[in-house]
């Protein structure tokens, strides 16, 4: 009987080890601690290695540190890749199997677990005439498989509003499943429990920059003459020393005022005054702060005629780009081959524009916020601890939106695949690439899409979308 017969075992249950032996004794967990129609509560067993294994097993350890994953994997079957995953008969006995993960460094090892439970289990669902059934998958011998895949751009990031996530813990939990490994988390006023939100990020494998305005508003500036940009100054350095300079968090994203349509305010050029203020503001705050990250996301949509301005900012600050053009850069997703190829055109000169300097790329096309109903946060708040009404409220009001994204990717997602391979084929060094726009009550098909592109080499788009759609976990709305 499969309830008995199935354990987890790891190398120590602590580390890297525990978050993948956690996530995985509640993720197959499911599929074996109960008897349909049965009420007989059994559990799945956590061993630490050394024991025997007296029929099946799923072996979790990095492999400089688990014996038993060196037994039954030898090194060069990882062969550089980030992770490593087998499946296998148990040489020791007969109708039992081992599953054996492995990787490298901690962050790798829990995507090998996520690849088992959320790829690997929902693709052999046993068939049964005309349907597959993935609850039974451990009824018999799993079939024998390898599996391993580095990621295909190193920084996979998500921006989003804080006041919008309802339950941070679940909203990095989700991030962390997704494989994305930096949360740029912007806010007018900085969260009062910052400190274990980034505490929570960094133990998942998830870097936080927190975003903050370097002059970006809401409301149209019509003003960037050199008081005004001295007032910003000032207060922008303040509010870092006063704000951000003690935490831990691992850069600052900012933003300008390139979010409008025009090139020229007041007669002053955008992209020349934005290069000049940026330089000036980022060289201050670097001098007392020679470490600190710093992070410009610059809307492309008023410099993209005065790319020579922007070339001068400064090297030690990365660029994230935004409003690039047609989707996959666009909120909604839907396009045309016309205004996609000229955003095709517009990303080769971004990648080329200061070198191997860093340089990131920002894709929409996910629910944002209703910016006809937007209110600023009106002071420090206690971030991602709403009650369980709120979220519902929220999950229930977007509920049509999201269906009617998830049925735009459906359609649309292979722009976004086409516009990676070219990325790809076009940067001079490594490229950034963010998601923005994606916010809490659960995984929908258009994050998986995104975040499976942005991490998976090789895979064209039906592939992909077939893979995140059979995903237990994501939705439609």
């Amino acid at each position: 009987m499969k309830q008995t017969e199935w354990k987890i075992v790891c190398s120590d249950y602590a580390g890297a080890d525990k978050r993948a032996a956690d996530f995985l004794s509640e993720e197959i967990g499911r599929y074996l601690i109960r008897e349909e129609g049965v009420y007989r509560l059994h559990v799945l067993p956590c061993e630490k290695e050394g024991g025997a294994i007296e029929h099946s097993a799923v072996v979790i350890g990095l492999y400089s540190e688990s014996a038993t994953i060196r037994k039954y994997v030898k090194e060069e079957e990882l062969n550089g890749r980030d992770y490593f995953v087998k499946i296998a008969d148990n040489p020791d006995r007969e109708g039992g199997s081992l599953v054996l993960i492995t990787a490298h460094t901690a962050e790798n090892l829990f995507y090998a677990a996520v690849w088992f439970a959320d790829d690997y289990i929902p693709a052999r669902a046993p068939e049964f005439g005309a349907v597959r059934m993935p609850q039974n998958i451990f009824d018999k011998p799993l079939q024998p498989a390898t599996y391993g895949e580095s990621a295909r751009f190193k920084t996979r990031s998500v921006f989003t509003w804080g006041h919008p996530l309802n339950d941070y813990r679940k909203y990095i939990d989700d991030l962390a499943r997704l494989k994305f490994n930096r949360l740029i988390l912007w806010n007018d006023y900085m969260p009062v429990n910052i400190g274990e939100v980034i505490d929570y990020a960094h133990a998942r494998g998830i870097e936080v920059f927190c975003g903050y305005a370097w002059g970006w508003s809401c409301s149209p500036i019509t003003d960037i003459g050199d008081k005004r940009l001295a007032a910003w100054r000032k207060e922008i350095l303040r509010e870092y020393e006063e704000n951000y300079a003690k935490t831990a968090c691992d850069g600052i994203y900012f933003q300008s005022f390139t979010e409008r349509p025009e090139e020229d305010i007041g007669g002053r050029s955008i992209a020349a005054t934005v290069a000049d203020f940026v330089n000036e503001t980022a060289g201050a705050l670097l001098e007392k702060h020679p470490d600190v990250k710093l992070q410009f996301g610059l809307h492309a949509i008023s410099v993209k005629n005065r790319l020579e301005e922007i070339a001068r900012v400064d090297r030690r600050v990365a660029i994230l780009w935004e409003d690039c053009g047609e989707f996959p850069y666009s909120y909604w997703p839907k396009a045309d081959e016309k205004k996609f190829e000229e955003a095709l055109a517009f990303t080769k000169k971004i990648l080329s524009l200061r070198g191997d300097a860093p340089v990131g790329l920002v894709f929409k096309g996910n629910m944002t916020l209703d910016w006809t109903k937007f209110v600023n946060q009106r002071g420090p708040f206690v971030l991602g601890k709403n009650a369980a009404e709120i979220a519902e409220h929220d999950a229930r009001l977007r509920r049509g939106a999201w269906r009617a994204f998830s049925a735009g990717w459906m359609r649309y997602g292979g722009y976004a695949a086409r516009m990676l391979k070219y990325i790809e084929e076009n940067a001079a060094g490594d490229v950034e690439m963010c998601l923005a726009g994606t916010f809490d009550g659960g995984v929908r098909l258009p994050q998986a899409l995104c975040a499976q592109m942005f991490y998976a080499k090789g895979e064209d788009f039906g592939e992909t979308l077939e893979k995140t759609a059979r995903r237990s976990y994501v939705t439609l709305d």
